[in-house]
Parts: structure tokens; C-alpha cells; sequence
């Protein structure tokens, strides 16, 4: 490594360039963990039907579910199909720069949902996974999913 570079990171070392565009740098910086527009339109579905009593990004549990609902030890997280890699949709395609880096990513943050899905199974709580693309598909027969799971 040259002199005048930083020293690379974690993820960082894996980019082929630390060039990055302007517009793509905007957008990635854009893109929230919590309180995501998959998440509010789930939530507001399950508010329509009369489910409540969920916390939101509950932190005292592995990966912080979007929602948790206590009386039925059911954790939800909504997963956005580009950064966790759906297996059933298109939308989990690699941009065509710094694939090296995106590719080691996703790949992390698939290890991580199988962690978190470890430790929540040691703990007795239930997982669900929503995809975005689900959601986009049918929210009607999501949230009927969601509704049984907490039933049961």
C-alpha cells in the first residue's frame, strides 16, 4: 500500500477504487437502517387491521426487529431485498462498480440474519422475515401472515 493512502478498513480494503461518485455516495448515505418506507407501510397495514401493541427496533434483542411483539415473543424485520440478498426477486443484482466490495456486504449482512436468527432461537423468540418485495406484491396476505403468527 502507498504512502499517501489511508490505511483500508473492514469493508473498505475490498473496493477495486475509493473513487466514488458524487450521486451514488448521496444515495447510499440516504438509504436508513430504521423508520424505512417498507416498515411505515407494513406498520400502517398492520395499524389498519387493528394489530397493535409491538415495540419498534426493540435493542434489547439480536438485530433490533422492526417490530416485537411481546405477547407472542414474535420478532419481525423487514429486510430490504437489495442489502440482504433476496433469493426471490431481481432486486438483489450487484452495481456493476466496486462488485468485489458489494458482494463481501451482502454477504456479511446474510452471516448476520443467520446469526441473529441463531441467537433469537436460543432466547425463545420467533423470527419472521418480510421482504421489500413481498410487501410491494402483496401487503394484504403479509400482514394476514403476521396476524397468525402472533395468534399462535
Amino acid at each position: 500500500m502507498s504512502e499517501d493512502r489511508p490505511k483500508a478498513y473492514g469493508l473498505n480494503r475490498l473496493r477495486e477504487t475509493f473513487v466514488v461518485r458524487e450521486e451514488t455516495a448521496k444515495s447510499m448515505r440516504a438509504n436508513r437502517s430504521a423508520e424505512t418506507q417498507p416498515e411505515r407501510r407494513l406498520r400502517r397495514a398492520l395499524w389498519a387491521v387493528g394489530a397493535r401493541g409491538y415495540r419498534k427496533n426493540d435493542k434489547r434483542w439480536p438485530g433490533k426487529p422492526d417490530l416485537y411483539f411481546a405477547g407472542a415473543r414474535l420478532c419481525v424485520y423487514v429486510n430490504g431485498c437489495f442489502w440482504h440478498g433476496c433469493p426471490e426477486c431481481g432486486r438483489s443484482l450487484k452495481p456493476a462498480t466496486n462488485r468485489v466490495y458489494w458482494e463481501a456486504k451482502i454477504a456479511r449482512n446474510q452471516e448476520r440474519d443467520t446469526e441473529v436468527a441463531e441467537a433469537l432461537e436460543l432466547l425463545g423468540l420467533r423470527r419472521m422475515v418480510v421482504w421489500e418485495c413481498e410487501l410491494k406484491a402483496d401487503l394484504p396476505s403479509v400482514v394476514l401472515r403476521i396476524l397468525e403468527a402472533i395468534r399462535t
